[in-house]
């Protein structure tokens, strides 16, 4: 059995805890892989990053502390990753930063549309007000937009927390088979993973990401999957890990994809 965790956040970007700290801890919960994926969170239009971003010029230290951690526990392989947000007119600056590096892979996740932060605490009333005002399907049809022009972009590999815009609860009331599948096609095209993620069994919408419904998508299109648990501490490295586990086994899955320079590779689970 594989056992990965392939979304960890250390004090690079907004995690609590070192690289080193992380492998260490990993390999005594029996990890066989981990990667790292520090935010990059550009606005384009200006190299100022957002508050929970790694800082561009820190991203080859970064890369080169990984392989150094990687060194010191034999037997645990750990990856450098980056999650990537990705903003409308963003692709030629992101580009130059993510062809420069020497990177196992990129996930790329929508956390804002417009001046709306989908997860971030300090924008929960704000969202919550707006989409009284609005309606919840307006704001996922925004998201899958966006998220669409992320794929199609061509830049990553793989997809991170697919429906991360439910973070608060929220649920449409309308289908939107049809989005969604176009967006995992063109993926599929493409090569690229989607990742399953506990995260969401922590925060208020209490279900792992993606939905079931978009996880059989996946499955019956024969995309790859990946797994992580977003963790932002130590605490976090196996949070809910049996449970995506499972959760993916019964979607008929029984592969994950791991990455080494960009290059995927499946391994049983």
């Amino acid at each position: 059995m594989t056992k990965i965790n392939y979304h960890i956040h250390s004090t690079y970007s907004d995690g609590r805890a070192s690289i080193l700290e992380y492998v260490e801890e990993a390999a005594r919960k029996g990890f066989n892989e981990i990667a790292f994926t520090e935010h990059l969170a550009i606005r384009p239009g200006s190299m100022k990053k957002l508050y929970y971003s790694i800082d561009v010029s820190k991203i080859d230290d970064y890369v080169k502390e990984v392989r150094e951690a990687e060194k010191s526990l034999k037997g645990l392989k750990v990856k450098a990753g980056l999650e990537v947000d990705y903003f409308p007119g963003s692709e030629s600056l992101l580009k130059d930063i993510l062809g420069s590096n020497d990177l196992d892979f990129t996930m790329v996740s929508i956390h804002w549309i417009g001046e709306f932060c989908l997860d971030c605490v300090k924008y929960k009333k704000a969202f919550q007000i707006a989409v009284r005002e609005e309606g919840f399907d307006k704001f996922y049809s925004k998201y899958l937009k966006l998220l669409g022009e992320a794929v199609e972009s061509g830049l990553f590999n793989v997809i991170a927390h697919f429906d991360i815009a439910r973070n608060w609860g929220f649920k449409t009331s309308n289908d939107f088979k049809m989005d969604e599948l176009m967006i995992l096609e063109k993926a599929s095209s493409l090569g690229m993973v989607v990742e399953v993620s506990s995260k969401g069994l922590r925060n208020p919408v209490n279900e792992p990401y993606p939905t079931r419904k978009i996880l059989e998508y996946c499955s019956s299109i024969k995309i790859p999957i990946t797994l992580g648990t977003d963790a932002h501490r130590l605490s976090e490295i196996d949070s809910n890990y049996d449970s995506i586990v499972e959760y993916a086994k019964t979607a008929g899955y029984s592969e994950l994809a791991t990455f080494d320079r960009r290059k995927l590779t499946l391994a049983p689970f």
